[in-house]
């Protein structure tokens, strides 16, 4: 391991910078290969155009790699970056972003990459050498109630690592899904794969009287979307993510599609979409529709509105987004009904301490009973 600079550590095993420096970073080379890592405690600590060159030229790269997102979750969310990138003769060449979360009704932590979205190895050459490098690094990364590395891969893609990462030690975990729409079919060819319920709720939607608009990406606006989603998600007992978070999304208000609707003239709701132009696809992450509004159908008009959209902008591909993988559970039905293919959300899990074990049996027991 190379020399520490600027580091301190927590009684609970996480690493903060000293107070004489903004962030620390831990180097570790490898002689034989002549590649270098090195962890850091903030993106902002590897310049931006650095980091995406290698989002942008990996197969796995995604909008949820990219700087700005990585950017917004470290200062909108408060979370902990412990970003690992690998370099050769000075090029950055691979890396992994992470962050520490706290494990549900747990006192413990789990290194993630990413939460929230997806995250996982970006690796353009040396990739052998490169993954084993960033994948045996993380262990010295869980330390004290940090007991488990996860790796959230967005798609199929992330199949090419598969036994790289089970010969290191990580063990597939299966408990979510997406839906995915393929928006190459064209509109007349996915309403007929709808179910006759979604097909119905569109229809009936638009003999109401209401008006979809793409709205500028300003504070006000997304302060009014926030507003209304932090009511959703607070009669659903989801996660609630601060205004702050949203705010700090402005920095990408390129890769953002914020939509609203309005019912005899009300504000009724809307999507915040993310734009991932590297994989042509839309991701439909945050949904604010009141339930008075169900019955005008205004989440049916939404979602065929931004399909129509997505069309009409070239994109291949629409992601409704993670769901419990539990054919009866409501939001799993809801999303099928539109027709998308459903595809395992692949995740690794990687224990790093004695008690990764025990946490696991009690996972067992309690998820069969959270999303009933």
């Amino acid at each position: 391991m190379g020399q520490t600079i600027a580091e301190t550590t927590t009684s609970d095993g996480c690493t903060e910078e000293s107070s004489d420096a903004e962030t620390f970073s831990r180097t570790f080379t490898t002689a034989d290969s002549g590649l270098e890592v090195t962890v850091f405690d903030s993106i902002r600590s590897v310049a931006a155009d650095r980091w995406n060159e290698v989002v942008e030229r990996s197969t796995c790269g995604s909008v949820f790699h990219r700087h700005e997102w990585l950017e917004a979750v470290e200062t909108g969310l408060e979370q902990t970056p412990r970003h690992l990138v690998v370099e050769k003769d000075g090029n950055l060449i691979g890396l992994v972003p992470n962050f520490v979360v706290d494990i549900e009704k747990t006192p413990f932590r789990r290194l993630s990459s990413s939460y929230p979205g997806f995250g996982g190895p970006l690796v353009t050459t040396d990739v052998p050498e490169s993954l084993s490098l960033l994948t045996d690094t993380v262990a010295e990364l869980c330390t004290g109630r940090t007991v488990v590395h996860q790796i959230r891969g967005l798609d199929m893609k992330y199949m090419r690592y598969n036994n790289a990462l089970q010969s290191e030690g990580y063990e597939p975990y299966r408990r979510e899904c997406r839906f995915v729409l393929d928006l190459t079919r064209g509109y007349d060819e996915i309403v007929d794969g709808m179910s006759r319920t979604r097909r119905r709720g569109i229809d009936r939607g638009k003999d109401g009287d209401y008006e979809i608009v793409e709205e500028e990406l300003t504070r006000s606006n997304l302060e009014r979307f926030h507003r209304v989603y932090q009511r959703v998600m607070d009669r659903v007992d989801g996660d609630v993510y601060p205004l702050s978070f949203f705010e700090r999304l402005l920095e990408m208000r390129e890769r953002l599609l914020l939509l609203t609707i309005r019912i005899d003239g009300e504000y009724a709701g809307g999507f915040l979409e993310l734009l991932d132009e590297q994989r042509s696809s839309i991701h439909g992450f945050f949904a604010a529709v009141p339930e008075e509004y169900f019955g005008d159908h205004a989440s049916e008009l939404l979602y065929d509105h931004v399909i129509r959209w997505g069309i009409d902008n070239g994109y291949e591909t629409y992601d409704f987004g993670s769901t419990n993988s539990n054919f009866e559970n409501g939001v799993f039905r809801f999303k099928e009904g539109f027709g998308g293919r459903i595809l395992p959300i692949l995740v690794w899990e990687r224990g790093c301490s004695p008690l990764w074990r025990l946490l696991k049996t009690g996972r067992s027991l309690y998820w069969p009973y959270r999303y009933k």
